[in-house]
């Protein structure tokens, strides 16, 4: 097989042709010989038979509708003399205008100021008010007994007995591997990626150690002093104090005052806020590893490349000039055109070109 890099690391196209059995078992195997180049440029992308797709492949419109679970490896046919790419499909960005308000609405606000009118008015300088007069308590003295000590309990702890056992610990489980080996006839199918293992039983590991074993639990002993009391003489009141209300009147004067003849009036204009319109990008699906069939290099002509460019420049992507050379700009607005539609990115696809319509 013979490898050509396309559009850097994003993708590698593998071109070739597949492995025929000679004639002769006897005789070494022999790679085909490509079409040539006019029957691949005749048959490709227009006479192209369309990429097979692997069996109960979801649709790319087509929503999850639950969580994402672990799917079967994707099967393809390969035909002599296609060439195929394995690259990613990434998220599908969505375009979108948004409107922010970028200056609030404000009120204008026109103030007439207050007509005032001075004169005299009476002013409490003291006002009136309640107040009490105290008279004292009176007591008188008793005798009792006062707990000088309370009731204490005392903890005392047991502490817990155990015993040595020993026990076998599996330090690790037995289990089955699998070595690498020569088995249903793989040394004889180089080439196919095919591959055999033989499976290995490794015993378990174990270990015996000493252990502690609980015989009775850590407990604890209560013991209780007695409270201790003392015969005491307290003074108790006899009589609580009170408290009599004794009211005072107010005191006035006369001061010179300004009054408010009309209110100060305030009037308001609403101005309308400001608006701008913004673009905003968000994107649809998760980034996939696929693979696609590709144009093979043999048959990427200076026409082709023509309508592709045309064809990009007529969906709004800026291939640069329209020379027919497959270059770096040319390249760059594929792979806008891709992203855009969801498709396979950083090679000549021939799904890419069923997309532009490029016969």
């Amino acid at each position: 097989m013979r490898y050509h890099t396309i559009l850097g690391s994003l993708a590698i196209v593998v071109s070739g042709c597949a492995m025929q059995p000679s004639a002769s078992t006897s005789q070494e195997e022999k790679p085909a010989q490509p079409a040539p180049v006019a029957e691949q440029t005749a048959a490709a992308p227009a006479s192209a038979q369309p990429a097979p797709q692997p069996v109960a492949a979801a649709t790319p419109s087509e929503a999850p509708a639950a969580a994402p679970v672990a799917r079967e490896p994707q099967e393809y046919e390969i035909q002599p003399g296609q060439c195929w790419v394995h690259a990613q499909v990434r998220p599908r960005p969505v375009q979108s205008t948004q409107e922010v308000v970028v200056k609030d609405s404000v009120n204008k606000i026109t103030v007439t100021p207050a007509e005032l009118e001075k004169g005299f008015k009476q002013v409490v300088t003291r006002e009136g008010t309640k107040t009490y007069r105290i008279e004292p308590p009176t007591y008188r003295v008793v005798s009792e007994q006062v707990k000088v000590r309370p009731e204490v309990k005392r903890y005392i702890v047991v502490p817990a007995v155990y015993e040595d056992v020993k026990e076998t610990v599996t330090l690790e489980e037995a289990k089955t591997v699998l070595d690498q080996c020569r088995a249903a006839g793989t040394r004889y199918s180089s080439g196919t990626g095919a591959m055999s293992f033989c499976a290995r039983q490794v015993p378990a590991k174990q270990e015996v150690v000493k252990v502690k074993k609980l015989v009775s639990p850590e407990t604890v002993r209560v013991e209780t002093d007695p409270a201790q009391y003392k015969s005491v003489t307290r003074w108790i009141v006899d009589k609580p104090a009170q408290a009599i209300e004794v009211t005072l009147d107010p005191q006035y004067t006369k001061v010179a005052s300004t009054e408010v003849v009309r209110p100060v009036e305030a009037n308001q204009i609403i101005l309308p806020e400001e608006k701008r319109q913004l673009k905003v990008t968000r994107f649809e699906g998760n980034a996939r590893i696929v693979s696609r069939q590709t144009v093979c290099d043999p048959d990427i002509n200076d026409d082709l490349v023509t309508r592709l460019q045309q064809s990009l420049v007529k969906r709004g992507f800026n291939p640069g000039s329209v020379d027919g050379k497959l270059g770096k700009r040319t390249l760059d607005a594929l792979t806008e055109f891709q992203t855009a539609n969801g498709l396979a990115v950083g090679a000549l696809t021939l799904e890419s070109l069923t997309a532009l319509e490029v016969r």
